[in-house]
């Protein structure tokens, strides 16, 4: 499965994104170029036609993580995985509204996504 998963990763701090690039990669997965902003995250996914989405719910820019997550399902049939680094009521509330695969709170390995993309892809 994973040798054929494409994953778009939108995440703003680097350091995470590298440690998670990294694993998946190790993984097998093909990671898609790193989109940091929401505006970025929209246009990489409508280019690359990603298999799943690891969205970070904070992002810099217009549009967080949500919002961005809400415009690319208009745009693009992928699954959604989001990534948060607070487990608020109603962030979650809106996370949940958008039917995604699920969601977890940060710090997260990449042997856990994968886990969950094998159950759920």
């Amino acid at each position: 499965m994973a040798d054929k998963t494409r994953v778009l990763l939108v995440e703003d701090e680097v350091i995470t994104a590298s440690s998670l690039k990294m694993g998946l990669e190790e993984l097998g997965f093909h990671v898609c170029p790193l989109a940091t902003r929401g505006d970025r995250a929209i246009e990489l996914a409508t280019r690359e036609k990603p298999d799943v989405i690891l969205m970070d719910v904070n992002l810099p820019g217009d549009l967080n993580g949500i919002e961005a997550a809400a415009k690319i399902q208009e745009l693009v049939e992928t699954k959604i995985l989001f990534l948060t680094g607070y487990h608020d009521d109603d962030i979650i509330a809106k996370i949940k509204a958008l039917n995604p695969l699920g969601y977890f709170v940060k710090p997260i390995s990449a042997e856990r996504i994968k886990e969950m993309l094998e159950e759920n892809l």
